[in-house]
């Protein structure tokens, strides 16, 4: 495949950060570019599909769309989740029209095919000529399957990987176990998802959450938060882009959540950040794990999807449930705050003299590596 930019924009990526060039400006207002990103960069990677939580019980099915392509995520009866690409190998119908709970088969609504929930065919009625049903033959080489993905999973996610080819999942989360270490997330459970919109390109929207830089300037109660001289610029590790800030005992001590116990080191008193490639973002606290699913679009439109995990009996503990709705309105009010500097950095893109920005060596060192990443992966 031929580079969609030319080496002048890989000698400025390339170059030291005092002196380097981002991505340029059709990496961002261009849909072609996305098209591109989707048929390469999001196909090859391990990309975050789903929480098991979703689909906690045999026959549930979740229906989701990775770099634009439907598929479903299902748990078995063995109570194995499973992927699949959501179309029915017969026709090519759309086989699942919505999310599913205890669903004993998978069948097609065109001419009723049915599939179990582990992928194989059960039965095609009708298939030999009226009432001449036919059962699966295991044996006929001609006997179709649900069309499996790759997938696997860690804690409460689920991962895809479509072309197969991305290797180990453990690999992929490998930096992330490693920065993070001494957070134990088995102590965490699901409570709450909020879900919000960003116009702007994915890019701009991961890079905006693990900026750290912008924190003074956008966000007043975080930055009220955090230990100003305990913040650091983003720091990357192989696929993964992080940061971390630490918390002084006067904030701990208003936690209202339950802390995490057994917490080792640092993690006792600081947060991590970590931006897991390609857009996932990770973070642990003492008293919260979080997922933020960011999801294209479009080409200058994110979804982003917040998973909330708390420690302890937090999820169903009737006394913090007050608690966790105020976290809720929190991070809502997170997002609305980033809302603003997120469209102006799309709207900005459209600048012709823009070329590819100046980067701070401090803070951003992050925002460089994502675009190394970003044309590794496309080219």
């Amino acid at each position: 495949m031929s580079h969609p930019f030319p080496h002048s924009v890989l000698d400025n990526i390339s170059k030291p950060i005092e002196e380097a060039r981002g991505l340029p400006n059709n990496a961002f207002i261009d849909p072609a570019f996305l098209q591109l990103e989707n048929e390469t960069l999001f196909r090859r990677h391990w990309v975050f599909a789903g929480r098991q939580s979703e689909i906690p019980n045999p026959g549930d099915i979740k229906m989701v769309d990775i770099a634009d392509q439907p598929l479903l995520l299902v748990r078995g009866k063995d109570n194995a989740v499973r992927a699949f690409y959501n179309v029915c190998p017969h026709r090519g119908a759309q086989i699942v029209t919505e999310d599913r709970t205890g669903a004993r088969v998978i069948a097609c609504k065109y001419h009723a095919w049915t599939f179990e929930l582990e992928g194989p065919l059960r039965a095609r009625a009708h298939f030999n000529g009226p009432n001449k049903h036919a059962k699966a033959d295991a044996s006929d080489p001609n006997c179709p399957s649900l069309y499996p993905v790759v997938s696997d999973t860690w804690y409460d996610a689920i991962f895809v990987n479509l072309d197969g080819n991305a290797g180990p999942l453990k690999d992929h989360l490998d930096p992330v176990l490693r920065q993070a270490e001494g957070f134990d997330i088995s102590q965490f459970q699901y409570t709450r998802t909020v879900e919000g919109e960003f116009d702007s390109n994915w890019k701009l929207t991961v890079e905006n959450w693990s900026d750290v830089y912008h924190v003074f300037a956008v966000h007043p109660t975080l930055n009220k938060i955090m230990d100003a001289d305990a913040r650091t610029g983003m720091e990357t590790d192989r696929n993964l882009i992080y940061c971390r800030w630490g918390y002084d005992a006067d904030t701990l001590a208003r936690e209202v959540l339950p802390i995490a116990q057994g917490l080792q080191g640092q993690a006792r008193n600081t947060s991590f950040m970590g931006h897991l490639f390609p857009a996932l973002c990770i973070s642990f606290h003492p008293a919260a794990f979080l997922l933020w699913d960011y999801k294209p679009l479009a080409h200058d439109r994110t979804k982003v999807k917040l998973h909330i995990y708390a420690a302890g009996d937090a999820a169903t503990n009737p006394a913090v449930q007050k608690h966790l709705d105020d976290r809720v309105e929190y991070y809502t009010g997170l997002n609305g705050e980033d809302d603003e500097v997120c469209r102006l950095m799309q709207r900005g893109r459209r600048a012709d003299g823009y070329d590819g920005g100046r980067f701070a060596p401090y803070w951003d060192k992050g925002t460089l590596h994502l675009a190394q990443l970003v044309l590794d992966a496309v080219s």
